[in-house]
């Protein structure tokens, strides 16, 4: 156990494992060539270990048969560097900066893994005058099946897309059907079903028997995205109710929804984007595109919206513009883009027909702050007390000496560094 703990607090772990830190990110850079960044930051990023991986620099093609994952040099770097901080921890007055600095990277490191696992990215796309009460995640996608409720609402099962394997049946209680995949790829494209050319489909219900599903390489780029498709047989304990294919593709060639009725209850079926629903409704008034007069140059994007909130009886108006977002509700709503066709105005104003904003789910979201707050002042404590002993020795003067100057001088500090602190605060939660 004792050789264990000296191993967990060396700082020789501490010197690898930042040296594995910085591999990392080079093989991750690396890898954003061939996989695109988002399948790089989970490959490299988030995972424990990543495996027979081929990266190339310039003309030279390598391979990286086995290496740790950005988990698992978190976790470790987490773990020892807690247990060092532990294990030297001594209360002095000339320790305190050291100590605040230690915090200070735990705790942007459990941030991290706050942010990893809690937080989300999605976009709201309005229409004037339309009302939402979620956002769409455009890099998930899921299977949704939704009935009408008795309250007038809609209930809504969805099935992740990483549960869509072929071959897998999927059950739970919400549903009175098992869910099977027949067949399911990352990408494809559709086209009509030839009556002569083109074998019989797989699909024996819906919009699917009439259509004829082509595979395409998986997309990699952030500017486009992957349309998977799947083949889903519903079964009633063991009678098969028929095969669809449902894929994202329907919805944008607005293709009539497919529907499912099992126990006289109807229920639509959809593979789309994933969907991030909130207690409350946000409904798009107005949307301007501001350009520089004489261009076509941006100025400014804007949207006028409304929060509905029944829970708490909220409904209010509020601008959101760049560098200017709403947080409301656990979320920020920042603006993303508008669209739609526009008519220009007498003050070279344009109004689009729609707006698009990004919406970022993060609990966490203070921590990083907290944690360069905490940093930043260890480093300050540390280095002054280092340039207070260095000028002492070198002018000769003691602690004594000049004491009111020396309660001007600490007085003086502390306002400013106050202000500092306190405009860099307004200025984090949009006040100033």
């Amino acid at each position: 156990m004792k050789r264990f703990w000296k191993f967990l607090t060396s700082l020789r772990v501490t010197v690898v494992l930042l040296a594995l830190s910085v591999l990392l990110i080079f093989f991750g850079t690396l890898a954003q060539v061939d996989q695109g960044l988002w399948k790089a930051q989970t490959v490299w990023f988030r995972s424990y270990y990543v495996t027979m991986q081929h990266l190339q620099l310039f003309e030279w093609r390598f391979l990286v048969p086995f290496f740790p994952g950005g988990r698992l040099i978190g976790f470790a770097l987490f773990a020892n560097l807690t247990a060092a901080f532990l294990k030297r921890f001594v209360w002095k007055r000339e320790k305190i900066g050291i100590h605040l600095v230690h915090s200070g990277v735990i705790l942007l490191l459990l941030g991290q893994l706050a942010t990893e696992i809690f937080s989300s990215e999605s976009t709201l796309r309005l229409h004037i005058g339309q009302t939402l009460n979620y956002s769409e995640d455009q890099l998930k996608d899921e299977l949704a099946f939704s009935t009408d409720a008795p309250d007038g609402k809609e209930q809504v099962v969805a099935i992740p897309e990483f549960m869509l394997k072929a071959g897998t049946e999927i059950k739970t209680d919400a549903l009175p059907f098992t869910v099977k995949i027949k067949d399911y790829y990352v990408n494809c494209q559709l086209r009509r079903r030839g009556p002569v050319v083109d074998k019989a489909s797989m699909a024996t219900q819906g919009t699917g028997t009439e259509l004829v599903v082509e595979k395409r390489q998986e997309i990699t780029d952030m500017d486009s995205r992957n349309l998977p498709y799947a083949y889903v047989e519903i079964l009633k304990g063991t009678q098969s109710l028929g095969t669809w294919l449902v894929t994202p593709w329907l919805g944008f060639l607005d293709l009539p929804a497919q529907d499912v009725t099992v126990d006289g209850k109807k229920f639509r079926m959809d593979f789309r984007s994933k969907r991030y629903y909130q207690p409350f409704a946000v409904t798009l008034l107005k949307a301007s595109h501001e350009v520089y007069p004489g261009t076509d140059i941006p100025k400014d994007y804007r949207s006028r919206i409304r929060i509905a909130d029944a829970a708490t009886n909220e409904a209010r108006e509020v601008d959101i513009y760049m560098n200017h977002p709403l947080r409301y509700g656990g979320s920020t709503f920042y603006q993303y883009t508008v669209g739609g066709e526009a008519r220009e105005s007498e003050q070279n104003e344009k109004a689009p027909k729609e707006s698009t904003l990004q919406v970022v789910h993060n609990p966490g979201w203070l921590t990083p702050y907290a944690g360069c707050y905490i940093v930043a002042m260890g480093m300050y404590m540390q280095f002054r007390q280092h340039l207070t002993r260095f000028l002492g020795k070198q002018l000769g003067t003691s602690e004594g000496q000049g004491r009111w100057g020396a309660w001007i001088g600490r007085l003086l500090e502390v306002a400013v560094l106050g202000y500092l602190l306190f405009r860099f605060t307004l200025q984090l939660f949009g006040y100033y």
